[in-house]
């Protein structure tokens, strides 16, 4: 009997273990895959260099300068990518991977971007939004865009 209780009680603490984690995992939206020159990412009050790997959050501005680029790919994997002197704010991002369901909204303040929509999109056009100070562009199956934002 003993041994069964302590079976039951290494289970259930695996189980919460495993449950912390994902908890943890939800918080990084998306993963910078590639990146050439002067890339940062501000986090509130914080800059952090911009390299291959980093992890990035709901809320993150990422910043271009000069004649660096960066790509990533989030976890529906929509892909994001931008040119020289660009910045986005990754204003909303969520997302369910059983369902595929969720929300991902992102401002080009200024620069150049192209997306790939991913599995956000493939469910609902209106669920991923790519906005600029003028104009607003919805995802779409499949897509692919370029936005520009000149003269910022």
């Amino acid at each position: 009997m003993k041994q069964t209780s302590r079976r039951w009680l290494l289970l259930a603490a695996l189980v919460m273990a495993t449950g912390g984690a994902w908890a943890a995992e939800g918080d990084w939206v998306a993963q910078i895959k590639k990146a050439h020159g002067a890339v940062t990412i501000e986090r509130g009050n914080q800059h952090h260099e911009g390299v291959v790997g980093v992890r990035l959050k709901e809320n993150d501005v990422i910043v271009t300068r000069g004649e660096a680029s960066v790509g990533m790919i989030f976890n529906d994997n929509s892909m994001l990518s931008l040119g020289p002197n660009t910045e986005v704010v990754l204003q909303r991002y969520s997302y369910d991977p059983t369902t595929y369901l969720g929300a991902f909204d992102a401002l080009v303040r200024r620069g150049s971007v192209v997306v790939t929509t991913g599995n956000i999109a493939s469910q609902s056009a209106e669920a991923m939004r790519i906005m600029t100070p003028e104009a607003e562009l919805r995802g779409g199956k499949a897509s692919s865009y370029a936005v520009s934002v000149e003269g910022r």
